[in-house]
């Protein structure tokens, strides 16, 4: 029998180099270290769950998210039972695995993921523009009165939704699918205003793809301040005007964009009447493209580049690219963060604020982990990484982990090999195909009452309670 001293020797042993090698065929075991390192997290006094062992556990939850925190752990051990035979699968409670998680804290795990973003450099594709999208998302959240307070329950028109909400907005290559970037906001706050300090990212030559909510004149300003361009959908609402020499008919014309900018602080414009004027209007030049797809609106795209070598049936299939950051986001919520059924269908499992935040970077940092290997693999065997299924790649790392823990140190180069072949040949068995389907739920709505705090478990002894007959 394995005393619990020797556990947690052999787990303090494990844990001071611990590294999840399905997941490190970059560098991220180095991004690990360096991020512990700047946050100052392998200072902390001895542990059997060493930080570099929680940081890897926090980047786990998201890919297992059926299975329990101590059940991830377990799976991460499971691998390493051939070379330490006494071994325990549990080899520490429950409350010293929640305490390690708020000893780490958010910061390595959100440092974690940007040094691992920095290493995004996505190639030309468009006319020797990178092209980026930029788009958000909401995250439900365990409804517990933490999470209550801090992110607030968003509001419908029957009451309230039954979880919070967490607000993600994202910068992400087109290409790889990775995410540059990430801004985490509550439920309500504008994805417009969430996004702007991405933008930070854009350098020239890169060109952004953009939803019509995106749709501002400050926004398209900091863009170009960048040295970037953009592409986007115009609102209904939005009048524009052709430019004389141009036509509305063609479908194909200029047209000025305005809008009103703060002047530097401190000075002003006196016109002729009122109080001197703050700001100032200021206006841009755009191209404007209307086009319409059979049994669909009218959609019109404006987009800074003016280049009259660019056609305008390229800049429409090149805006239908945006919507590969919509497949990600599924990705990410549908299919990563799935959950079993019985469990409550949230995406993240945790029941406090900061462990939610915790969770949101690790969910953003594994996604990115996940897509990069599926981009070593399509280069190494020529292919695109879009015809690469992430579902099936992730089943592929999840049955490699185990093996490449309890591996020896000489037979990981050949399992990586044997990995990256397993995701090649993942590729999606219904390629993408041109259709279309309406936006329309099963259920529209229930019968039952709306829950509320009062409706909690009670306990009924039925025995003596049945009453047979009249």
């Amino acid at each position: 029998m394995v005393t619990i001293g020797q556990a947690r020797r052999e787990l303090s042993e494990i844990a001071k180099n611990f590294t999840v090698e399905a997941l490190c065929s970059g560098s991220a075991a180095r991004s690990v270290e360096a991020a512990l390192n700047m946050t100052d997290r392998e200072g902390q006094r001895a542990s059997p769950l060493d930080p570099k062992l929680m940081m890897w556990l926090v980047l786990c939850l998201p890919i297992f998210r059926s299975d329990s925190i101590p059940a991830v752990l377990t799976r991460l051990l499971s691998g390493l039972r051939d070379l330490f035979t006494t071994l325990s699968l549990r080899p520490v409670d429950d409350d010293a695995i929640a305490h390690a998680r708020r000893v780490l804290g958010v910061a390595p795990v959100r440092e974690f993921f940007r040094t691992e973003a920095r290493e995004i450099h996505p190639a030309p594709s468009f006319h020797g523009f990178r092209v980026w999208s930029i788009d958000g998302s909401t995250l439900t959240l365990p409804d517990t009165p933490e999470n209550r307070r801090v992110f607030d329950l968003p509001k419908t028109s029957r009451g309230r939704c039954g979880f919070p909400r967490l607000k993600m907005v994202a910068l992400q290559d087109v290409v790889s699918h990775g995410f540059r970037d990430v801004a985490f906001r509550k439920w309500k706050a504008s994805e417009r205003e969430a996004a702007v300090p991405l933008l930070k990212h854009l350098e020239e030559g890169d060109l952004a793809l953009l939803d019509r909510g995106f749709y501002g004149f400050r926004f398209f300003q900091a863009i170009r301040a960048q040295k970037s361009h953009f592409l986007v959908r115009v609102p209904s609402y939005v009048k524009l005007k052709p430019v004389r020499g141009t036509s509305k008919k063609s479908g194909d014309y200029l047209a000025w964009i305005q809008g009103k900018v703060a002047l530097p602080e401190g000075q002003s414009i006196q016109g002729r009447r009122g109080p001197p004027a703050t700001h100032v209007g200021v206006r841009m030049l755009v191209r404007v493209i209307e086009y319409q797809i059979r049994g669909f609106e009218r959609v019109r795209l404006i987009t800074s580049l003016l280049d009259p070598e660019i056609s305008a049936r390229e800049w429409v299939l090149e805006y239908h690219r945006r919507w590969e950051i919509e497949i990600s986001l599924d990705e990410m919520k549908t299919h990563q963060s799935s959950t079993a059924q019985g469990t409550p269908r949230t995406i993240f499992r945790s029941r406090t604020p900061r462990n939610v935040m915790q969770e949101a970077y690790a969910l953003a940092a594994s996604y990115n982990l996940i897509r990069g290997t599926i981009a070593e693999a399509a280069e190494r065997h020529r292919l695109e990484p879009d015809k690469i299924s992430f579902v099936n790649s992730v089943r592929a790392i999840s049955h490699m982990l185990p093996r490449m823990r309890g591996a020896r140190a000489h037979d990981l180069p050949s399992l990586q090999t044997q990995l990256l072949l397993d995701i090649a040949e993942a590729l999606i068995d219904r390629p993408r195909r041109p259709r279309a389907y309406p936006r329309v739920v099963k259920v529209k709505m229930s019968n039952y009452k709306l829950k509320r705090p009062h409706h909690h478990q009670s306990c009924v002894d039925f025995r003596t309670t049945i009453r047979i007959g009249a």
